[in-house]
């Protein structure tokens, strides 16, 4: 497996999607620091979002392979500007979360988010259910 980076806002799913990953129980955790072990480095919502902190993303992307960007199908807005993607040295896809619980038009607009960003590859899960699990587990492999 890439070691990857895991980038997105304050509730996106980001631990949880790393939970579903890994085969673990889901049980919401707040990532309060930058978490790494040997595949993974999952990053607290608040270094996206405040702006002093966005240098440690661009720091962390160093030991990664993959950047992942997550946005949540249920939230209208974005905190990805456009182009972010140019802010990391590695390549990046997007990842759309918590599609088991919006419309196909809020997955749609969170994708167009992410595209905006930068990415070019956009894939669509549901850490609860389990739906595009195995294709993202493929692409990060």
């Amino acid at each position: 497996m890439k070691r990857i980076l895991l980038v997105g806002s304050v509730g996106c799913g980001k631990t949880t999607l790393l939970q579903r990953l890994r085969g673990a129980d889901l049980d919401y955790a707040k990532t309060e620091t930058i978490y790494t072990d040997g595949t993974v480095i999952d990053t607290p919502g608040e270094y996206l979002e405040l702006p002093w902190f966005k240098h440690s993303l661009r720091m962390a992307s160093f030991d990664a392979d993959l950047v992942v960007l997550l946005a949540s199908a249920n939230v209208a807005d974005t905190r990805f500007p456009p182009g972010f993607t140019t802010f990391f040295t590695p390549p990046s896809i997007g990842v759309v979360t918590k599609i088991d619980v919006a419309s196909p038009d809020q997955v749609r607009t969170a994708s167009a988010h992410l595209v905006l960003a930068g990415v070019t590859e956009v894939l669509e899960v549901s850490a609860v259910t389990g739906e595009g699990i195995e294709a993202l587990t493929e692409r990060i492999a």
